[in-house]
C-alpha cells in the first residue's frame, strides 16, 4: 500500500493549494509535504503536481487521483471520529474477568443497578476460580485475589481479602480443633482443597507462621491426604458445611454459613494477611467510557465492603 502519509499531504495540498497551506494544517514544514509528496509520486510513476516558483497546479493524472482519493480519505476520517466517539461514551461491550465467589455474591445482583445507570453498556463475565490473564483472552477488566505485579495494568484495591480456615461444629466436635499448622498433616484431619482446572494437584493452605518475630508464608500440602479436590469453591463450601472435613475458603463466601454457625475458624492466627481483592485494567492513557463506568462502579459498590473488613474472631472463639 502506497504511503498514506503521503496520500494525506497531497489531498491537503491539493485542497488548500500550496505546501505551506498544507504543512501548517498537518503541523509539519512545507519542505516535509513536498518531500512526502515527491515519495508517493515516485511510488506511483506519475507526476500529481505540476510545480513553478508561483503557482502548484494538479495534472491531469493528479485530478483524477484526488478524486478517487476522497471518499475513501472521508470513510477513513469517519472511522477515527467514530472511534474518538465510542471512547467517549459510555456504550458497547465490556468484557470483565471475576473471580466467582465475588460475582455470585456482590457483582451480579448489584447489575441491575449498573445497566439502570448504563443503559447502552453490554457485559460479558468470565467467572473463574483463579487468575485468568486478560491481554491473551482480550478482557478489558480483572477482578481478582493477591498481589499484581504488572507494569502493563492498573490495579486498584477493593479491599482486604482473607482466606480462614473452615470446619463445620460437628467435623470439630467429631475429630478436634486443629491446634496448629502442624496437625493438618492428613492423618488427624480430612482437607477439602481447591483445584484449578488443567492443574495436577490441589492448591496447598496458605497460612502464616512467626519466624524471628516475623511472619513468614507458610504452605501446608494438601495433595497427599485431600479428601476432596474441586475447582468450585461453592461446591467446597458445601462440603465444608456438611462435615467433611477443613477447607480454606475466601472470607466473603464464607460469612453467610459463619454468621448461621454453620461454620467454625480454625487457625485464625495463621490466616495469611497482605491478600487485596483489587480491580485491574490495561494501562491506557485513554481508558474508554464504557470500561471507567464499569470500574468505577465496582470500586464504589464493592471498595471497602464491609464483608470484606468484618472481624473473624468472635467465629474463631466459638470454634476452641
Amino acid at each position: 500500500m502506497h504511503s498514506l502519509r503521503g496520500i494525506l499531504n497531497f489531498t491537503r495540498a491539493a485542497e488548500l493549494g500550496s505546501f505551506a497551506a498544507a504543512g501548517r494544517e498537518l503541523g509539519v514544514s512545507a519542505v516535509a509535504v513536498s518531500q512526502n509528496i515527491s515519495r508517493l509520486e515516485a511510488s506511483l510513476g506519475v507526476r500529481l503536481f505540476a510545480r513553478s516558483t508561483r503557482a502548484l497546479a494538479l495534472t491531469a493524472e493528479g485530478a483524477a487521483f484526488l478524486e478517487q482519493c476522497r471518499e475513501p480519505l472521508a470513510a477513513l476520517d469517519a472511522a477515527c471520529q467514530g472511534a474518538r466517539d465510542d471512547a467517549r461514551q459510555a456504550s458497547g461491550l465490556v468484557r470483565a474477568s471475576v473471580v466467582s465467589p465475588v460475582a455470585y455474591l456482590y457483582l451480579v445482583p448489584l447489575l441491575p443497578l449498573f445497566f439502570e445507570r448504563h443503559p447502552q453498556i453490554r457485559l460479558e463475565l468470565e467467572l473463574s476460580e483463579d487468575s485468568s490473564p486478560l491481554i491473551p483472552k482480550r478482557y478489558d477488566v480483572g477482578i481478582r485475589v493477591g498481589a499484581l505485579q504488572d507494569a502493563a495494568f492498573v490495579a486498584r484495591s477493593l479491599g482486604p481479602m482473607r482466606l480462614p480456615l473452615c470446619a463445620s461444629p460437628d467435623y470439630l466436635q467429631r475429630h478436634g480443633t486443629p491446634a496448629g499448622p502442624e496437625a493438618l498433616d492428613g492423618t488427624r484431619h480430612a482437607l477439602l482443597a481447591i483445584q484449578f482446572s488443567g492443574q495436577a494437584q490441589p492448591m496447598p493452605f496458605f497460612l502464616q507462621s512467626r519466624r524471628d518475630g516475623a511472619r513468614a508464608l507458610q504452605l501446608v500440602p494438601t495433595a497427599t491426604h485431600c479428601r476432596l479436590a474441586c475447582n468450585d469453591y461453592r461446591s467446597l463450601l458445601q462440603a465444608c458445611t456438611r462435615g467433611l472435613g477443613i477447607a480454606q475458603l475466601p472470607q466473603p463466601l464464607a460469612l453467610p454459613a459463619l454468621r448461621r454457625g454453620e461454620l467454625r475458624c480454625v487457625l485464625l492466627d495463621h490466616a495469611p494477611e497482605g491478600w487485596q481483592l483489587f480491580i485491574h485494567y490495561p494501562s491506557r492513557r485513554q481508558l474508554p467510557e464504557r470500561v471507567r463506568a464499569f470500574v468505577d462502579f465496582c470500586i464504589e459498590q464493592l471498595g471497602g465492603h464491609a464483608d470484606l473488613s468484618e472481624d473473624l474472631a468472635a467465629f474463631a472463639a466459638s470454634a476452641a
